[in-house]
């Protein structure tokens, strides 16, 4: 249902944006189940911080939680078919998620203030605790907490170190409203093709589960592999998988013991704002870093650094011209609002025609994959520098 204050504006303001951003529910549903082929035994988490990746945290959440409500039902014996919770990094996501009717069981991955914990009203959140400082500042509540507890098996980030556990243990002995619903680490070189640093933590990480459970035999979550360490799924002792690249389909899926058929969940589209001929020598955009070097016709498209298409993309990368998404490249430095495109190439091109910035098929020049590799960053950097103002609409 369409918010009332926001029917009116359509209806006074009447205006249809510039960029338009898709996000496929097949998509999403379709690699969540892809990743189950990797850890059968195990619940899925799936990562929804950072605006879910770019894609938008609310809309993202609504259609795993419908998908959650239908594989209830359906789920195996030792629950691997569903959803356990929601992994986000701060508070302040929580309480938006529960302001928009959020009900599914949330987990904060992020650092929170202990005081924020302690006076913390909302239903159904867990908080993850990495030091032992934290844990100690949380010790004389009153009230009933659920923690999972980091442990530091190598990336030397969040966690508590191996020789603090007897004295964490304690602490949670000694105050039965401290309730640790889970224990968790992270791999922090997973998707190397050497998997020597992974199998070393998956050591430490295997003997302290067993340390954790034999001290805590009804421990409901034990999760260490994110994405990249579905790889090593079978040699971890975890009942929870986490899932956050892959979940958007921002990954090679060939990467896997399982080849995984993937599919990124965004499409970002924008029109041509105007067609201009440049001759010979002429120059383009600021600094003069690019000068025709025979007559063309280029394009300028409203959408800039600012609306996600990074500045490294600059005589770089691609967006792909028409229906058919034909790959043009991106000419000059990237400004805040615009791009100027070298459509030679394209037939009939007007102002208008179709953009597409950002291709939901991997292979693509303007896939998220391809531009990441092209512009030496990582493909969460370019999804997450996607606008949340930017608006989302989800398609089937």
């Amino acid at each position: 249902m369409v918010n009332p204050l926001t029917w009116l504006s359509r209806r006074r303001f009447p205006y249809e944006p510039l960029i338009s951003i898709e996000i496929s529910r097949h998509a999403l549903t379709n690699n969540l189940d892809e990743f189950r082929k990797l850890a059968p035994n195990h619940s899925i988490a799936p990562v929804l911080k950072s605006n879910a990746y770019g894609h938008g945290l609310f809309d993202v959440a609504r259609i795993l939680e419908n998908h959650r409500r239908g594989t209830k039902d359906a789920r195996n014996t030792n629950g691997s078919g569903t959803i356990p919770f929601f992994i986000i990094d701060s508070y302040f996501e929580a309480v938006a998620l529960r302001s928009q009717g959020i009900k599914t069981p949330l987990l904060v991955i992020g650092y929170t203030r202990p005081g924020s914990i302690l006076s913390s009203t909302l239903n159904n959140v867990a908080f993850t605790i990495g030091s032992l400082e934290s844990l100690q500042e949380l010790e004389d509540t009153e009230h009933p907490i659920g923690i999972h507890l980091k442990i530091d098996t190598g990336m030397r980030r969040q966690g508590i170190l191996p020789e603090e556990i007897p004295a964490a243990i304690q602490l949670l002995a000694e105050n039965t409203n401290l309730i640790l619903l889970g224990i968790c680490s992270h791999l922090s070189d997973a998707d190397n093709d050497d998997p020597s640093y992974s199998e070393s933590q998956i050591n430490i990480w295997n003997r302290t589960v067993s340390h954790f459970k034999n001290e805590f035999p009804s421990l409901k979550y034990i999760h260490l592999g994110a994405t990249h360490g579905h790889r090593f799924t079978p040699d971890i002792d975890a009942n929870v998988s986490r899932l956050g690249l892959g979940l958007y389909g921002l990954v090679d899926g060939a990467s896997f013991p399982q080849k995984l058929n993937l599919i990124p969940a965004l499409h970002m589209k924008t029109v041509i704002a105007s067609v201009k001929k440049v001759k010979r020598d002429d120059s383009v955009g600021y600094s003069g870093t690019f000068r025709a070097d025979r007559d063309m016709t280029i394009a300028i498209i409203p959408v800039g650094y600012y609306e996600g298409i990074d500045r490294r993309l600059s005589n770089n990368g691609f967006v792909g011209v028409g229906r058919d998404n034909i790959s043009c490249p991106i000419i000059g430095n990237v400004s805040m609002n615009m791009t100027a495109v070298d459509i030679s190439k394209v037939q009939n091109v007007e102002e208008g025609m179709e953009v597409t910035v950002f291709s939901n098929i991997n292979s693509a020049d303007n896939s998220i994959v391809s531009l990441s590799k092209r512009s030496s960053v990582i493909p969460y950097e370019l999804a997450v520098h996607i606008p949340s103002t930017l608006k989302r609409t989800v398609v089937g």
